[in-house]
């Protein structure tokens, strides 16, 4: 083709009168618009080299952003079910025993917010001397309800099976009351992971996880898929020596990993693996395994989450190839480097702008699961662990603040009278109450249920008082209105100049002088100096 276009380029000179040129001077004439193609071509080629390699990098980079993102999703969720659990277990920790009958109306506000926590369980601890006793409290409830035990790998045994007489704890309640789970009612684990967990919450205070286990709610089968995960939640006694008994939550933890992989916001599934390090994991350590993880070769990356008392290594997968919109781009931008520059001007800005544009989305996907994290779903405000790391960053530094904590008084009793869109209706309009009242001056947080709590820069116990007794008559001058309805609440109010305590010890200041105010008829204040 080279050599026609010379010929022609010959003959039209010719016919336009030009002398022919020497054969020397096409020649060279020749070889330097082949080589500026060539260098041409070679330059695009080493762009287009770069650009791959770039967008290659970008994928592998926009893919761990992604994975992190992932990790800390997977971890708010565990930890909010947690959190779930806990609030329960505080049910019967601050409550009394003749109020433990209502735990399916608090039980199920807590099931209803996930779709992971599929049961909470009350497991009472009982001496072996009083078991009888126990039961014919069981059998006002569940009259069938009988004392049993599955020991590892030992079918369903009835009684009471432990060598040393030491106290069990027995299955005393569930929530959902349901089919399923009503079989569960006389439950206690006989196995040393139980024991072993149980020593774990004397010794921390703090929840136990178990590793991934075979839900009784399924089978007693030994062949049935472990899909769920148990988290036993301390109830102490009121000298915090010993426990009352454990609140057990039950977890799908299917639920957690199928948002896992579907949430993804790079398209298509994350190919992941997610291997449980804590005791007793040897045996079956892989929570969860994606079905193409053994046959996609490419990039790994490893990140970890710790959970309470176990650390679950999270494995990610992504192949080395191009999204097809890259493989389009790199088409469109070879047939730019043959026609003019500023086409691939242009399609490497393209591609820089789909890397700015999923950055960006990536950066308000994280902010967004950074204020999911900090916040309460129903009220807008802080939640227990927000308002826990602002008090600490106020003792860190010094700062001279108080701690307000508050409930609604009858709380249940506005449930039992209207429904749940009216409590709900109360708590939204007590938060804004006191966003309206202290804007920007305060942290306001709800810790759950109908607790609140109030963290704020004041110097005084005048000062503390003023607006503790403003805020307590606002609260009972302002109905909630909602549908037509004026629902009058009042709340209980105690509150806490710090003076140097730790976390805790303020903590349960603030719940002293709460309860103090409940103790003196509700809608009353009680302030601690």
């Amino acid at each position: 083709m080279w050599a026609f276009g010379f010929e022609k380029f010959k003959s039209l000179l010719e016919l336009k009168g030009y002398q022919p040129l020497e054969s020397r001077v096409f020649k060279s004439n020749y070889f330097y618009v082949m080589t500026s193609f060539l260098l041409a071509l070679s330059l695009g080629l080493l762009s287009m080299r770069f650009v791959y390699l770039s967008d290659l990098d970008d994928n592998q980079k926009n893919f761990r952003k992604e994975a992190d993102r992932q990790s800390a999703l997977l971890l708010m969720l565990i930890e909010k079910d947690i959190d779930f659990i806990g609030a329960s277990a505080n049910f019967y920790q601050l409550g009394s025993k003749k109020d433990w009958s209502q735990f399916p109306l608090f039980a199920d506000s807590l099931l209803r917010r996930s779709n992971s926590l599929i049961s909470l369980q009350w497991m009472e601890k009982v001496e072996e001397k009083d078991i009888d006793e126990h039961f014919k409290q069981i059998h006002k409830k569940y009259p069938l309800a009988k004392l049993y035990t599955v020991p590892k790998d030992q079918p369903k045994t009835y009684g009471y099976v432990m060598n040393n007489h030491e106290p069990i704890y027995i299955a005393t309640d569930i929530y959902p009351r349901d089919e399923k789970n009503r079989p569960l009612i006389g439950f206690y684990s006989s196995r040393e992971r139980f024991n072993l967990a149980i020593e774990e919450l004397l010794i921390t205070g703090r929840p136990s996880v178990s590793d991934k286990v075979r839900l009784l709610q399924d089978s007693l089968d030994q062949s049935a898929q472990k899909t769920g995960m148990l988290v036993y939640h301390p109830v102490f006694t009121a000298d915090k020596t010993s426990l009352k008994g454990v609140m057990v939550g039950v977890v799908r933890i299917t639920s957690y990993f199928e948002r896992l992989v579907n949430s993804t916001s790079l398209g298509g599934e994350l190919v992941v693996r997610i291997i449980d390090t804590g005791f007793d994991a040897d045996d079956d350590p892989i929570m969860y395994q994606s079905s193409i993880w053994n046959d996609l070769k490419g990039s790994d990356y490893t990140t970890s989450v710790k959970i309470e008392n176990r650390l679950w290594k999270i494995e990610y997968k992504a192949g080395h190839k191009l999204t097809e919109y890259q493989r389009l781009t790199l088409n469109w931008l070879f047939f730019g480097i043959l026609t003019i520059s500023i086409l691939i001007a242009a399609l490497t800005s393209i591609v820089t702008r789909d890397k700015q544009r999923i950055e960006n989305l990536l950066e308000i996907r994280t902010k967004e699961l950074r204020y999911m994290a900090m916040h309460d779903d129903l009220t807008g405000l802080l939640n227990r662990r927000a308002i826990r790391d602002v008090i600490s960053r106020y003792i860190e530094t010094k700062k001279s603040f108080a701690l307000l904590c508050f409930d609604i008084d009858k709380f249940k009793k506005i449930n039992d009278t209207y429904g749940h869109p009216e409590e709900d209706a109360v708590l939204r309009n007590i938060g804004h109450l006191m966003s309206e009242i202290l804007g920007n001056n305060a942290y306001v947080s709800r810790l759950g249920g109908d607790e609140f709590s109030i963290v704020m820069k004041l110097n005084s116990i005048d000062e503390l008082t003023l607006i503790s007794e403003q805020i307590n008559e606002l609260v009972a001058t302002s109905p909630t209105v909602f549908n037509d309805l004026e629902i009058d609440q009042t709340i209980s109010l105690g509150a806490v100049l710090w003076q140097g305590e730790t976390l805790e010890e303020l903590l349960k200041a603030a719940d002293q002088a709460l309860y103090q105010s409940k103790a003196m008829g509700r809608n009353q204040v009680t302030i601690r100096g």
